[in-house]
Formats: structure tokens, C-alpha cells, sequence
């Protein structure tokens, strides 16, 4: 089918790996059936049916398995100087290949994050970073209640000087913006305007979602698009017109699951709409990974048991947030002459139970469930990751999620 020069294939120039017999499904490249991966050293060097064997070839025979590109997750807290962070290694025994911080940084901050997470995880992690100077530190304070962290300046050259990391701005609106929300998003805004990035913003209770849809540009990101916590995208159960418009004109529809935004009801009315999600993320931290947001896989089986197809489950967790940071070029898709990132997986079947940040609990029939990752051709071994201590402030923010439900 297609075939890449071996002259590019970078280090371990001996390191061959046949990858036979699975059913690979990768959107962007139009393969959803039974193909042979060849690896040679970091990079996909061909992709085909029945591909033959060099002698002392690596070969994993994966006949009943599936293969799509390494997952990418656009929404997640990977900055342990806050106290929703943990160690983006955790993901290796996702199946996530990168890992995209969602403003837990600031420009403050966001050195020390690069040198001591990002340029020493065995993962990609890339970032949005915080609008407000010292990014998302306490779930107790909101980082724009005082409105002199607001800093756009300073977080337009950092997102200069790191463009090959900062991918683009992160606002979350609603308690957080003491009712400055408006104020915030036009900083925010402009910004990306100069930095030529897209903008994420979160909502929540209180945001001011309407606006916010309103003055969106093509390409910004709504994350937490099916919370149903107030300020959402539905009223009594209508999806807003600011919405379609907004989706319309080309803003994205980010999941971002978390410990409080994620409704099985909202979803299922945004179906009824034929409002799905464009990407798909877990929105992991410290609150959510223990119970709400284990995996990205298991956010992905959500979607499964909704009824999304597999096919678009993995477009909206490999191409779909690749084009999102506008690196599509080169992550979420398998092609010759790109890094060899795959995941290796499966789909259980039986009676599994999931359950929604609302408390609500569904018997699901499948379930997707990560084998190997393949990062840079080489096989990952998941790493035991501990997340830090749990402190009063932190069984608060979980009493409250139960209260509220």
C-alpha cells in the first residue's frame, strides 16, 4: 500500500518489528480492516496486507486484536505543582501517546513544568497554557478571582518562545472569573489572535456560555460540552442555537469527563441532535482518576455504549484532537515516515458498569481495553505512578460532587 524511505527511519536503524494480523483502524489514513505494520527502528515504514518477514524481524502476531493510532488526550491536568496534577505517565497504561495539559500552567509556573514533566515524561505531553499566571493551583480558589493573575502579555511570549510545546490558551469561566468572565475571554481571545493558537475554554456553572459560544473563532474549543451542571449547552433540554451556530462556523466540542462534566442524559440529548462530540478526552486529575475518569479508554467505552461507532470513537481520540492543536501532519494517523506511536487493543465483552459524574451507573456490553503502547516503535511498560496524598480540601471537592449529583 504505501511504503517510506528506511534512510529516515531515525535511531535503532537495526530495530525491526512486524506488527501482523490485527484490524487497524486509522481514520485519517482510511484503513479500517486487516493489515501488517512494519516498524523499522522509530517510524512506520509500510502498511499492508500479508507483509513478508526479514529474518530476525520482532513479529506480534495480534490476529483478533485492533490497532489504531497512539490515542491523544486534549484535556488533562499533568503539572503536579498543582493540586489537581499527576504524572502524565499514568497514560502509558492507557494507550495515550500524548498528552495534552489543559491550562493547569501558567506562565509562572510553566518552566518548571517543561524541565521536570514535560522534557522527562516517556510520553509526548504538550499544553495549553493558563491565560492567568499561575494556571489552575487549588480547586478552593479560582486562579482569576483576583483578576491581576490575568497576565496576556506574559503568556503570549511563553506560547512564542515554546510553540513547539504550547499548543494553545486555556480559560475556564464560571466561579473562577469572580464575574469577569467577559473580560477574561476577551483577553484570552486576543491572544490567540496574536499567537496564531486556538483558545480552550472551560465552562461550568455560572459561565457565561452564550457569550462565550458567540464570540468563539473557528477552531476554539468548548470543553466539558456535556456537563448538565447549569450553563451548559442545553436549556430544558433544547440544544442553544449559539451552539449550532457556533459548531457551524467551526468552534470544536471537546468531552474534557473529569470528576463533574460528564452526563450520560446530556449526551444522549446532544445525539438526539446529532450534536457528538468532537473530541473525546478525559479531563484526568487528581479527583477524577480514581473513580470518574480512570482511562481514556473507559471514556471511550462510554461513547461505545451510546452508541458513537468505534470508528468515530477513534477518529474523536486520534486524528480529530491531532487537527485540533494543528498538528495533524503528525500525530494521530498511521503513515510511513512517521514516529511509530500505536496502540494495541481489544473489545471486551460482558456486563460492565460505568458510571457518569452525576452518579448515575449504566450496564455496558463492551468495553475497550489497551494491550500495548508502541511509543516511537518501542514497546512501553505502564510505570507504577502513585497520585500524591488525598488532604481535607481534597475529600471536599469529592463530597461536593456527591452532594450535587
Amino acid at each position: 500500500m504505501a511504503r517510506a524511505s528506511e534512510k529516515d527511519c531515525g535511531s535503532n536503524l537495526n530495530s525491526e518489528m512486524l506488527l501482523r494480523g490485527a484490524h487497524v483502524i486509522d481514520p485519517a489514513q482510511g484503513l479500517d480492516g486487516h493489515f501488517d505494520i512494519r516498524i523499522y527502528g522509530n517510524r512506520i515504514v509500510e502498511i499492508g496486507p500479508d507483509l513478508h518477514q526479514n529474518p530476525n524481524t520482532e513479529v506480534l502476531n495480534l490476529f483478533g486484536k485492533y490497532i489504531c493510532p497512539g490515542l491523544i488526550d486534549l484535556h488533562g491536568h499533568w503539572y503536579e505543582g498543582s493540586a489537581y496534577g499527576i504524572h502524565p505517565d499514568i497514560c502509558v497504561g492507557h494507550g495515550v501517546s500524548t498528552a495534552v495539559d489543559a491550562g493547569t500552567a501558567g506562565f509562572v509556573n510553566f518552566s518548571e513544568f517543561l524541565r521536570n514533566c514535560i522534557d522527562q515524561s516517556s510520553i509526548r505531553v504538550l499544553a495549553f497554557l493558563n491565560i492567568s499566571a499561575i494556571g489552575i493551583p487549588v480547586p478552593f480558589v479560582g486562579e482569576l478571582e483576583d483578576f491581576r493573575f490575568a497576565r496576556p502579555a506574559e503568556t503570549a511570549e511563553v506560547i512564542h518562545k515554546h510553540a513547539d510545546v504550547v499548543v494553545g490558551i486555556k480559560l475556564r469561566d464560571g466561579s473562577m472569573t469572580a464575574g469577569r468572565g467577559a473580560e477574561a475571554l476577551t483577553l484570552a481571545l486576543a491572544v490567540g489572535e496574536e499567537c496564531g493558537v486556538p483558545l480552550m475554554v472551560h465552562i461550568s456553572k455560572t459561565a457565561l456560555t452564550r457569550e462565550i459560544l458567540r464570540r468563539l473563532r473557528p477552531g476554539d474549543i468548548v470543553t466539558h460540552c456535556f456537563q448538565h451542571r447549569g450553563d451548559g449547552l442545553f436549556d430544558n433540554g433544547v440544544l442553544c442555537p449559539e451552539a449550532e451556530d457556533a459548531r457551524k462556523r467551526g468552534v470544536l466540542f471537546d468531552v474534557g469527563h473529569g470528576c463533574g462534566s460528564f452526563s450520560w442524559e446530556a449526551a444522549r440529548r446532544g445525539f438526539e441532535y446529532s450534536f457528538w462530540p468532537d473530541t473525546i478526552s478525559t479531563d484526568l486529575h487528581r479527583y477524577s482518576v480514581e473513580r470518574w475518569a480512570k482511562s481514556l479508554p473507559d471514556v471511550m467505552s462510554k461513547f461505545l455504549h451510546l452508541g458513537m461507532p468505534l470508528r468515530d470513537v477513534v477518529l474523536k481520540t486520534t486524528t480529530a484532537p491531532a487537527k485540533a492543536i494543528r498538528k495533524g501532519d503528525l500525530l494521530g494517523k498511521l503513515s510511513p515516515g512517521l514516529p511509530a506511536d500505536l496502540l494495541v487493543f481489544e473489545i471486551a465483552e460482558g456486563e460492565f458498569e460505568l458510571e457518569d459524574t452525576h452518579l448515575r451507573r449504566e450496564r455496558c456490553q463492551k468495553r475497550i481495553n489497551p494491550i500495548t503502547l508502541i511509543k516511537d516503535g518501542r514497546k512501553l511498560d505502564p510505570p507504577a505512578i502513585s497520585v500524591r496524598e488525598s488532604y481535607a480540601c481534597d475529600r471536599e471537592v469529592i463530597r461536593f460532587i456527591e452532594e450535587t449529583a
